[in-house]
């Protein structure tokens, strides 16, 4: 059956649960049906009608089966009214149902941990999954003062005498189930007008109770600038109104009628982003919603990376990086660990449906999107698309498809790398030859190396800037993007200078598993960097110098001077960049963490028993090497602190002399000693 529309008489006046009727209008996908199957969960069903007759129906496991008159087919339609009671269900999560408290009435339309997710089988029938789409009526009695406020436009307020009201709403777009929204309250209403792109006046309901006005009001100063930076990424807003409603339990974005969290619209602008993720779904989520829950990025990733564009537009871009840094270092480091398991963001398992994967590495693959496309290409080809499945169920293969024919970029590679395969790549300079200058530059031959990270394939046509240092710190970077792809790849670029050192993807535009941080050391004291998990303490600095650090989160090469003697960390390595003065003092620092824990597991395969040894940090080493020319060999000044307990797996490593290079950590997995080298003292190797 395609639903049409539905009507819902609610009364929430009982001492206890509610009293409901609900009218499907529906017309039949094929011919011979005589049947419709609804879904509702927790209810009494009383009866069912259709304007002529009462009729028979089975309600069992939360399926509504209504036996019809007759035999239907499309070019008929089929009317019922069913008329229900009781106690709605709530989900175990806290998130999701039907929540009746003595201040307020309300739904959250997603349950997260029920499966399906969609809830709004949880207080009326429906076709409860996320394709279904259909438009709606709300028809609505309150008392003790409480008002509602529902999806779509209001229609009219009546007094049924003493203190008892019906209220009247209507929704003329098409929803699924899970965005019909329904909150009473002794609600008041602070109303305002936006001016969309479309020239539309837009109106705005900020609904709470009296004494949250203020504070509401204060918290959503910036509302309009998230309104105009998403029509100006993705095109007019499409609904009546914009409409946020107070809950005790909230942040869920039902069409024109988001609820929200009251205790986050507290007056304060802490929260702000979750107010410009909720409006972000009205666009991302209502209207194109995924089509199914596997895929729950396109809701939910979109959304979280619109809130980042908003806060670029009121903050500006230094603020948009950092919020991507900070989100990208917690992705690469703990998604997998927090949803147990390197998933792709097309195939997420249901348990996971609203996990870091979805919201948080879905809006790091947006960005990333982003830096393939460029911002032009980015905002007409998701725009277009917008527009072409505006009010549809929409899914991976589809956005692929439109972006590539809208583009003009073939994005199968894009989405076959970071959609529908799990984990990340991260590319490294193996090495680069100069060749004799042309002009005024130096052709620079480069080859990359592509390490996985709980991916299970190469990585395809990645575009990546090249940027080049030369020895007195001065930078190029290429103009346009690189291609790079493959186990090993090569490319040659044309530096004005003879560069000593080259940096992929500086601009940090495409989430690689590299994190990074970037600082002009310019006076004494201690620097924490979050992003590439290193401190660093300068004593004695000359003069300024511009410093990169980045954590490669991949295995580090294996070979060392030693090979026999040690194991080289497989879970992550440090490159540090820059122009140091031989003068300058400075003292690193890192913390091992080989914890099974969310918040740790950073060495977690470095710290494992090996050979029948067992794992002990006494025998961890920082290793060095100046670039990878050179094998690993133990850094001549270091100390391991094992704080507590040398078998904890935490602790730090602390070392003298930060110098430009690679750093790693590993264990010895051999006795201590010597080789006696008299039978090879003729044998020499001599390396530049």
């Amino acid at each position: 059956m395609d639903i049409l529309h539905q009507r819902i008489d609610l009364d929430l006046t009982l001492t206890s649960g509610i009293a409901a009727s609900c009218l499907v209008i529906a017309t039949p996908r094929e011919d011979g049906l005589d049947q419709l199957q609804l879904d509702l969960i927790g209810l009494t069903v009383d009866s069912v009608t259709s304007p002529s007759s009462a009729l028979t129906f089975t309600h069992m496991d939360g399926v509504l089966n209504i036996a019809l008159a007759t035999t239907v087919g499309p070019l008929d339609t089929v009317d019922v009214t069913v008329h229900y009671h009781g106690t709605p269900a709530t989900d175990p999560s806290g998130f999701g149902g039907f929540y009746i408290t003595p201040s307020y009435i309300y739904n959250l339309g997603v349950a997260f941990t029920s499966i399906p997710h969609s809830y709004g089988r949880a207080w009326f029938p429906c076709v409860d999954n996320f394709t279904e789409r259909n438009s709606y009526e709300f028809i609505v009695k309150s008392h003790a003062g409480r008002r509602a406020w529902c999806n779509g436009e209001f229609v009219s307020e009546t007094q049924l005498g003493g203190d008892t009201l019906l209220r009247h709403w209507v929704l003329e777009e098409t929803i699924p189930a899970y965005l019909a929204s329904v909150a009473a309250s002794d609600y008041t209403v602070v109303r305002d007008t936006l001016v969309s792109i479309s020239a539309n006046s837009i109106p705005v309901e900020l609904v709470a109770r009296a004494p949250d006005t203020t504070a509401m009001k204060n918290s959503f100063i910036n509302l309009g600038q998230a309104f105009d930076t998403f029509e100006s990424w993705f095109g007019p807003y499409r609904w009546n109104k914009v409409g946020y409603v107070l809950t005790p339990n909230g942040a869920m974005e039902h069409s024109t009628s988001i609820h929200y969290p009251r205790s986050i619209a507290n007056g304060s602008l802490l929260y702000e982003d979750i107010m410009a993720h909720e409006l972000a779904h009205q666009w991302w989520g209502d209207l194109v919603t995924c089509d199914k829950a596997e895929e729950m990025y396109i809701n939910e990733g979109f959304a979280e990376y619109l809130s980042y564009l908003f806060l670029e537009a009121v903050y500006g871009t230094d603020h948009y990086r950092n919020v991507v840094r900070s989100n990208h270092r917690q992705m690469v480091h703990r998604a997998h660990l927090v949803d147990m398991g390197w998933w792709s963001l097309a195939d997420m398992p249901q348990e996971w449906t609203y996990g870091e994967h979805s919201y948080n590495k879905g809006a790091d693959v947006i960005h990333t999107l982003r830096g393939y496309l460029g911002d032009e290409q980015f905002r007409f080809g998701l725009t277009d698309f917008l527009d072409t499945h505006a009010f549809e169920p929409v899914n991976s293969m589809m956005m692929r498809d439109h972006l590539t024919q809208t583009t003009g970029t073939d994005m199968t590679d894009f989405f076959a790398d970071w959609i529908f395969q799990p984990g990340w790549a991260a590319f490294e300079i193996d090495s680069f030859s100069v060749a004799p200058p042309s002009g005024d530059t130096y052709p620079t031959t480069v080859h990359v190396e592509q390490k996985l990270r709980g991916a299970d394939h190469m990585y395809n046509n990645v575009p990546v800037t090249v940027t080049c240092m030369d020895g007195s710190g001065a930078t190029w970077t290429t103009s346009t993007s690189l291609l790079v792809g493959g186990t090993i790849d090569t490319f040659t670029i044309t530096p004005p200078f003879i560069p000593v050192d080259i940096l992929l993807n500086l601009d940090e535009r495409i989430s690689l598993a590299v994190t990074r941080d970037r600082d002009t050391l310019d006076q004494t004291g201690i620097r924490n960097y979050a992003t590439s998990d290193l401190r660093l303490t300068i004593d004695e600095i000359p003069t300024p110098f511009e410093i990169h650090l980045e954590e490669y989160w991949v295995p580090a090469d294996p070979g060392t001077e030693e090979d026999f003697a040690f194991v080289v960390s497989p879970d992550r390595w440090w490159r540090i960049v820059g122009n140091i003065p031989e003068d300058a003092v400075i003292q690193g620092r890192i913390t091992y963490d080989g914890r099974p824990t969310t918040s740790g597991s950073l060495d977690i395969g470095l710290m494992q028993n090996f050979g029948g040894v067992a794992f002990n940090e006494d025998s961890l080493v920082l290793l060095y090497r100046p670039d990878q020319h050179y094998p690993w060999s133990i850094h001549p000044d270091h100390t391991v602190n094992p704080l507590n307990s040398t078998t904890d797996k935490y602790g730090r490593v602390d070392w003298t002399g930060v110098q430009s290079g690679e750093y790693v950590l590993g264990w010895r997995k051999s006795a201590v000693g010597l080789l006696d080298m008299r039978p090879f003292a003729t044998q020499w190797s001599i390396h530049p």
